[in-house]
């Protein structure tokens, strides 16, 4: 009988005569220097994964006569959070040389700490490390750094925690990296609070676990812990509690986990005390002067109908919610339209939480590997929560206490599905090395996940989203995918997933050369011109090009807001009014009108205003960007409207716009350029239609 150390030496013994396992030792071994390298050629090469191009279908005339900068892959238009808002939202910070607050937003400016986290010259940028290269590479090549520098780190990082949890296995380690990196859930939320909060939670856990496990090596507690301080005021700063909070619990659980697995070895020494007290007080002072600064503007944040305002109940998800990690390897090649969702929104981890439920009484009573149960059991138990709160839910007082109400069970989910990825990985690491479960045993439970995907998958919209094969087709791969996994077919399961993880993430964002599809359009280059001879004026921006103007660097009065301008809508608003409308995180898009400025809402995150003549004087707007011939309100003798450049192949036209003089304009019947219908997409609804909002 072959012993546990004797395989180990074959296995070993085998490697070394086998040049793709070599090949890949040395990937692994050299890791962190191929990282460097490939970070270098992104920013050298001037690629990022944004999908800024969405704006050529809004605005499509180029100077350059390119058509597209995507090298590989689309651009996906329903990541509007990040072509639509955050990229421009940080183009705009570069024109503005990072300030804290950025004044081309509105009257009162916005926060642009707040606002995605943006890069601002300012102590808080300490803990946003994707943002460093903005502030000495410049906006283009600082997009590279950003998208470069995280993708990389997080691969980094997501080895690190799988070598953890599989005890140093590096092949898993490396398959659980991709695993990780590329899950469908981050990649299309990369740019937004799931890639921001998944990477820095990643890098406190690994970070707190090594400080731990070396506690003997001075300067490594010393790099742990200011790791611990980057992505610790990272993790803060992100604001967005509803996947804040669940992962706060998955840090402390496995703070807890770690100082328990470690019980009998460590000791605290003269260092700890200097080197955590110092730690944690800069992250103190960071965050104290973050909210000394910011206070204003987070306590508008907090006071937004949406989503300031909203508490969860929790509970509530159908069982087919946790096997929607079947879609991942679709998602990427067919939009997901059923029942008001989206791509992004189905997006999941792939994950065995329920395999590992059903194994956990063979793992709990399997005598070794004892001291590898308590980091397991750790993880088991936040799965559990979070599990609990997304499909039971619990009592309005628990949930308060626990700070849960902010959570929306949606949201639970995927701090879930990245809980259980990890809990996976480590489950499969402890099956294969310890646990015997009898042939039949295992054919039964094969048979429960596949009967459960299989209903989750009939009785669900994945039922339309998937025709007659690929549904067939994707239970198969699951069940070779069990298969291999629980009969310990080591190589086939490796092989299997990694092919199913790549498929799933890595055709999610586009490559894409450089940033012409902002920069190089006719009509950009155009605004920057005059805003180089009128750089204070002010500009409004009608239909969908609310946000393009802001990443110019020109004063604009519609836009993207986290929160309102009170003071700019107080000017056209007096009575407050339309308050309910316009306080809340809010896409603006607004049209000039001759007829009386009205508000509506189009979504919980969008609204419309028609702003009249008098209330354009008020605002002191300059120049309007339309695609209506405002010229023709010229007539009207108050209002005149200058086109001084356009139309262009999509209409664009900018118009200069004065007033004659007197106080009040014409009364007319009937809008000379065509009226509201006209107005591309304004919503027909009252303007009390908001209050379904609460």
């Amino acid at each position: 009988m072959e012993t546990r150390a004797q395989k180990r030496a074959n296995e070993e013994a085998y490697e070394r005569t086998n040049p793709f396992k070599w090949m890949i030792d040395q990937i692994i071994r050299f890791r962190y220097l191929i990282g460097l390298i490939f970070l270098i050629l992104i920013v050298a090469l001037n690629l990022n994964g944004s999908s800024i191009g969405s704006w050529d279908k809004i605005v499509s005339e180029r100077s350059d006569n390119k058509t597209s900068d995507v090298i590989f892959g689309e651009n996906r238009e329903v990541r509007s959070d990040e072509w639509m808002v955050q990229t421009p939202f940080y183009f705009s910070q570069a024109e503005s040389d990072y300030p804290v607050v950025n004044k081309q937003y509105g009257k009162e400016g916005q926060n642009m700490i707040i606002a995605y986290n943006s890069p601002v010259k300012d102590w808080t940028v300490i803990g946003k490390p994707f943002n460093w290269g903005f502030l000495f590479l410049g906006k283009e090549r600082g997009l590279s750094f950003y998208w470069g520098f995280k993708i990389i780190g997080m691969l980094l990082l997501s080895f690190e925690m799988v070598m953890i949890l599989t005890k140093r296995n590096k092949y898993l380690s490396l398959l659980g990296s991709f695993w990780l990196t590329f899950s469908p859930a981050i990649q299309w939320w990369f740019m937004q609070h799931v890639g921001d909060l998944i990477f820095f939670t990643l890098a406190i856990m690994v970070a707190s676990y090594h400080y731990i496990a070396n506690h003997q090596k001075k300067l490594l507690r010393l790099f742990m812990m200011g790791l611990i301080v980057i992505n610790g005021i990272g993790f803060v700063l992100v604001l967005y509690p509803a996947h804040q909070v669940p992962l706060v619990y998955l840090i402390v659980f496995w703070l807890f986990g770690t100082l328990i697995h470690f019980r009998k070895e460590l000791i605290l020494d003269i260092w700890d005390l200097p080197i955590i007290i110092g730690g944690l007080g800069v992250i103190g002072i960071v965050l104290f002067h973050f909210y000394n600064t910011s206070k204003d503007a987070i306590d508008a944040t907090l006071n937004t109908i949406y989503p300031g305002r909203r508490e969860a109940s929790g509970g509530g998800r159908p069982s087919s919610d946790y096997f929607y990690f079947l879609t991942n390897w679709k998602l990427p090649f067919a939009d997901f339209k059923f029942h008001g969702t989206n791509n992004g929104e189905v997006a999941s981890y792939f994950n065995f939480f329920p395999l590992t439920v059903l194994l956990s009484p063979f793992i709990i009573f399997t005598k070794q590997g004892k001291e590898e149960k308590y980091l397991g059991a750790i993880l088991g138990l936040f799965c559990c929560f979070m599990f609990g709160w997304t499909f039971f839910g619990y009592s309005h007082s628990i949930a308060k206490v626990l700070m849960l109400t902010y959570v929306t069970s949606t949201r639970g989910l995927v701090t879930l599905g990245f809980g259980s990825v990890l809990l996976s990985l480590w489950m499969i690491h402890f099956i294969w090395e310890y646990v015997r479960v009898p042939g039949w045993v295992k054919l039964i439970f094969l048979g429960l996940i596949l009967a459960l995907a299989n209903h989750s998958l009939v009785t669900s919209v994945m039922g339309l989203y998937f025709n007659r094969f690929e549904m067939l087709m994707t239970l198969i791969v699951f069940a070779l995918i069990l298969f291999s996994l629980l009969f310990k077919l080591k190589k086939i399961f490796l092989l299997t997933m990694s092919l199913v993880v790549l498929a799933s993430g890595i055709f999610v964002n586009p490559v894409v050369h450089g940033t012409g599809a902002i920069d190089k359009k006719t009509l950009a280059e155009e605004i920057v011109r005059i805003k180089k001879e009128d750089p204070e004026a002010v500009w409004l921006s009608e239909g969908d090009l609310y946000n393009f103007t802001p990443a110019l660097g020109v004063n604009t009065i519609n836009s993207v807001r986290f929160y309102p301008d009170m003071k700019l809508w107080h000017k056209i608003d007096p009575k407050h009014k339309h308050e309910k409308i316009y306080n809340r995180y809010a896409h603006t898009r607004a049209f000039i009108t001759a007829d009386k400025t009205k508000f509506y809402l189009d979504r919980p995150d969008n609204f419309t205003v028609n702003i009249n003549f008098t209330d354009c004087k008020k605002l002191g707007i300059k120049y309007v960007i339309s695609n209506r011939p405002l010229q023709d309100y010229n007539p009207l003798n108050y209002a005149q409207f200058e086109q001084i450049y356009g139309p262009d192949e999509d209409k664009w036209s900018i118009y200069q716009l004065s007033f004659t003089s007197g106080d009040t304009q014409a009364t007319i019947t009937e809008d000379p350029v065509g009226g509201t219908e006209d107005y591309q997409e304004i919503p027909q609804q009252a303007p009390n239609d908001y209050e379904y909002i609460n």
